[in-house]
């Protein structure tokens, strides 16, 4: 006879998924990161106050906030109706989700 205790498995069954919660949190991290760096490479330099306002920053489990604090960042990334969007923080995410979207497929 096989006795199964709920409470054990329950336990080792809320721990890895802990443990998964942490990995993905990890992972969303370096994503963040990586996200805030090439948007640095992305955006468009005239005095570099645009390029150094990008950051990325923790703001709980498992959200993370890739920002440019520059007043103007906005106008530069969407445009006006004066000058072209330049894409430099859409185009920092779109090659990031996809390098995510590897990550999470192994």
């Amino acid at each position: 006879m096989i006795k199964i205790r709920v409470e054990r498995a329950v336990e080792g069954i809320g721990r890895t998924a802990e443990e998964v919660l942490n990995e993905v949190d990890e992972l969303l991290g370096r994503v963040a990161g990586a996200v805030a760096a090439r948007a640095r490479d992305y955006a468009p330099v005239r005095t570099g106050r645009l390029r150094e306002s990008i950051e990325s920053r923790r703001a709980g489990r498992l959200k993370y906030v890739v920002r440019a604090s520059a007043p103007y960042a906005g106008y530069v990334e969407f445009g006006t109706s004066r000058t072209p969007p330049r894409r430099y923080m859409q185009r920092a995410l779109a090659e990031a989700l996809t390098v995510f979207s590897a990550a999470t497929r192994r």
